[in-house]
């Protein structure tokens, strides 16, 4: 019998590791719910790369930087590595970075 995983279709130790968009929002702890990250991906407001994100299955890369609005404000990140739970706070700081350009700018 096979063995169910996690559900998320992460690959983490190996060099193409990815994750879903919602879930990766979800883990980092920028929305309350996975379905809230789905509503967001799929609003067309969140960028990767500089590229418009449309569906919640966005496979989101070590990296990547993202543009994701919060609230009045827009938050830029830069994915260091992926996250491989819903953990504490702490954990979910330690996976993204603010990029230079960002800090100099705004």
């Amino acid at each position: 019998m096979a063995e169910k995983g996690g559900g998320a279709s992460t690959s983490i130790g190996s060099a193409g590791a990815h994750m879903r968009m919602d879930l990766l929002l979800w883990y980092l702890r920028l929305v309350r719910s996975r379905s809230q990250g789905k509503l967001l991906a799929e609003q067309g407001v969140i960028r990767s790369n500089g590229h418009r994100v449309v569906k919640a299955h966005h496979a989101v890369r070590c990296g990547d930087i993202l543009t994701v609005p919060q609230g009045s404000r827009v938050l830029v990140l830069q994915i260091d590595q992926l996250p491989r739970r819903r953990g504490p706070a702490d954990e979910a700081l330690a996976c993204y970075s603010e990029p230079t350009e960002a800090r100099a700018t705004g």
